[in-house]
């Protein structure tokens, strides 16, 4: 019977023996350790995991994993500049390659321009509503999908995709593990198991999958990795999906990544099984599960302890056949409003909505905007867009999804509603929408089309508040809750046109009439020295 060995990392204290590197904080560390033993397989046979112990009594344990052949590494960011040490224990203590392997790590701060390694990995406070980097400064999320694109688009490729995604401000992009919808190999041909099922990873494949989220860290864009739970087929047994889980996430531990476990599926032991199995591997990352469209798999998730932010997917409008906009609409705003009031108060996402697309072009263009603004505005920390093309890179569910269509990747890349996502994270990034709370109360008359329900928020203090017209000619707001009178401004989602408004009474209640010529729309009210 084939033995299971584990390794524990330890923490040490400085010795003649340790070997001694240098690494910038927030960025890749890496430690290569050869082991001394042969093994049958040491994807399953070995295991690797490392405690640190850094300034000011900074201490944690993580994962590390095989690399292919003989080689073993451990990773790494470092949040504080001093003297960290680290140290390895083997289950197999023969080996002495992996076992009481020790070092030292000067750490110095990071002097570059890159924004993730300036501020810091992503966290979420206790009671926080939105996700923050390390150094507390709120964290936009703007996300695209591209599920596809580890396994199927080229190096060149995934650069160009990043690059545009960069100037248009996203800050997310999410990709799966490698699903088997997707196809069986990577461009340059490497599988991700080298035998049946889960037995035995290939280095090859996992090796250029580290390169493309590290192309995108380097770019400034977190990524969401999907699926550890399920990473070719639903679902294999839970021995199995921990395993690579732990795996993974150790062979991304140095990368600003998040992880979750299920990829579009509903709750499941499983996935609570496998997110247990990361946070042992990857303390320090961020932690969520992506349900399938519904609300029941949030509520479920939400109150999980290991779980640090709510993934929500409102979904392409599936209630009816053929997907209609109205039902798209109407749970990006239920759905939303209901996990937002749930307890304990916690971060949530809307990770999949209306995806651009042929089909959705001929029900409701706007569709893809309108759900991010309807998210956010009831409660979200977030949004995440998707389109043809990209989702589904290299053609896969042609067909099959009225959301696939015929678009290749370089049409998806440049659609209009990708632009749309760039005006998004800018009106949201030049205020402060992290204070903002749901209040659709105070808006009267609201019509019965799902598809033009409007949306509102404001400050606890009244000082802001954002209202959206998804195609409405006007909205009456109730001003009696703000305490000084308000100065309105407008801005067009469609076009990122801005027009300057007037001020208005905080008594009664007001009429705003939305731009002539205008679409949608987006009234701020500001006390007026905010703006």
């Amino acid at each position: 019977m084939r033995k299971i060995f584990l390794i524990t990392i330890l923490v040490v204290s400085s010795t003649a023996a340790a070997s001694e590197t240098t690494a910038p904080t927030w960025t890749q560390w890496d430690q290569a350790l050869t082991s001394s033993r042969e093994y049958g397989n040491p994807f399953a046979d070995v295991m690797v995991s490392v405690a640190y112990q850094g300034p000011n009594g900074e201490s944690y344990s993580a994962g590390g994993f095989w690399d292919g052949e003989a080689v073993f590494k451990i990773r790494a960011m470092f949040p504080t500049a001093g003297r960290w040490t680290w140290r390895t224990t083997c289950s197999d203590p023969a080996n002495t390659g992996l076992h009481h392997q020790s070092g030292i790590v000067q750490v110095t701060p990071y002097q570059g321009d890159n924004p993730l390694r300036r501020r810091g990995y992503l966290k979420v406070k206790p009671s926080q509503r939105y996700i923050s980097y390390g150094d507390g400064t709120p964290f936009l999320w703007i996300g695209d999908t591209a599920w596809s694109a580890p396994m199927n688009a080229s190096f060149d490729q995934w650069q160009a995709y990043v690059r545009d995604r960069r100037q248009k401000q996203f800050t997310v992009v999410q990709i799966f593990c490698a699903s088997d919808f997707a196809g069986s190999k990577d461009v340059l041909g490497n599988t991700p198991f080298l035998s049946e099922g889960l037995k035995q990873w290939n280095p090859a494949y996992w090796r250029e999958y580290d390169k493309k989220v590290q192309y995108a860290n380097e770019q400034g864009l977190v990524v969401v990795v999907m699926g550890l739970m399920e990473p070719v087929k639903r679902y294999p047994d839970a021995e199995s999906a921990q395993r690579f889980a732990r795996q993974l996430a150790a062979r991304l531990a140095g990368s600003f990544v998040i992880f979750s476990p299920s990829f579009d599926s509903k709750s499941m032991d499983l996935a609570d099984t496998v997110a247990d199995a990361v946070r042992e591997a990857a303390p320090r990352h961020l932690i969520t599960q992506h349900p399938g469209t519904g609300s029941g798999a949030a509520k479920h998730y939400h109150g999980k302890a290991v779980l640090d932010f709510t993934g929500l997917q409102t979904g392409a409008g599936w209630g009816s056949k053929p997907p209609s906009a109205a039902t798209a609409s109407r749970t990006a705003v239920e759905w939303s409003t209901l996990i937002y009031r749930l307890q304990p108060p916690k971060p949530f996402i809307n990770l999949e909505a209306r995806y651009d697309s042929g089909f959705n072009q001929d029900q409701l263009p706007r569709l893809p905007r309108s759900c991010g603004y309807w998210t956010i505005l009831s409660g979200a920390a977030g949004y995440t867009y998707g389109c043809a093309g990209l989702w589904n890179w290299g053609g896969c569910f042609a067909g099959k999804d009225p959301q696939a269509g015929p678009w290749d990747w370089h049409e998806g890349l440049n659609q209009p509603s990708s632009t749309e996502m760039k005006y998004l994270a800018e009106f949201f990034g030049g205020i402060d929408w992290w204070r903002l709370e749901p209040c659709p109360e105070l808006i009267r008359d609201q019509p019965e089309d799902p598809t033009l329900r409007m949306v509102m928020a404001k400050t606890t203090e009244g000082d802001l508040a954002v209202a959206y017209l998804p195609d409405n000619p006007s909205v009456r707001i109730d001003m009696k809750p703000f305490p000084t009178p308000m100065q309105t401004h407008w801005q067009n989602p469609k076009t990122g046109a801005q027009l300057a408004g007037e001020a208005i009474p905080n008594a009664g209640e007001s009429t705003f009439s939305r731009p002539s010529g205008w679409e949608d729309a987006l009234l701020v009210l500001a006390r007026p020295k905010h703006r």
